[in-house]
């Protein structure tokens, strides 16, 4: 077996595990939520538009070390400087997240998250991709289908 297919059968398996977090409302398309979400991120991004900024880290010092042998025989290790850290981010990120979280209330819909169902309700239900969001229940959990897409379950 080779790594990159442990790799890619692990990314399968914790895919599969992830839970489905989305915008629901209750009997509503899945491409409706889909598209008045994509509608809710556009208004934002007008709204809030991408602010960088550039923090600067110090430079850090790595201290001497004194390095020995088997035989006790020691020596130091200059330290030496590390360059300062250039770190550019988006500063109004999360204000653009609140944005579009707003938006979507407004029109209705509550970010969920439902957890992976367990293998005993995968090998109960025919997959089926979900079209419309049903309505929901405590136990309700969602199943990621091969190919893409979700299909939300209430055992």
């Amino acid at each position: 077996m080779t790594r990159g297919f442990v790799f890619a059968a692990s990314a399968a398996f914790l895919a599969a595990c992830t839970p489905l977090g989305l915008y629901y409302k209750q009997g509503v398309t899945m491409q409706t939520a889909q598209d008045t979400e994509t509608e809710c991120k556009v208004k934002a991004a007008r709204d809030v538009p991408v602010r960088q900024v550039t923090r600067i880290l110090p430079r850090t010092r790595v201290p001497d070390r004194e390095i020995c042998d088997a035989d006790g025989n020691c020596h130091i290790k200059p330290g030496y400087w590390l360059p300062p850290e250039y770190i550019t981010e988006d500063a109004n990120e999360d204000l653009r997240r609140e944005a579009v979280d707003l938006c979507m209330r407004k029109r209705g819909y509550q970010y969920v998250t439902l957890p992976a169902c367990e293998a005993s309700v995968v090998k109960a239900v025919v997959p089926t991709r979900t079209e419309r969001l049903p309505r929901l229940a405590q136990n309700s959990c969602a199943i990621r289908l091969e190919g893409g897409g979700w299909q939300i379950v209430t055992p």
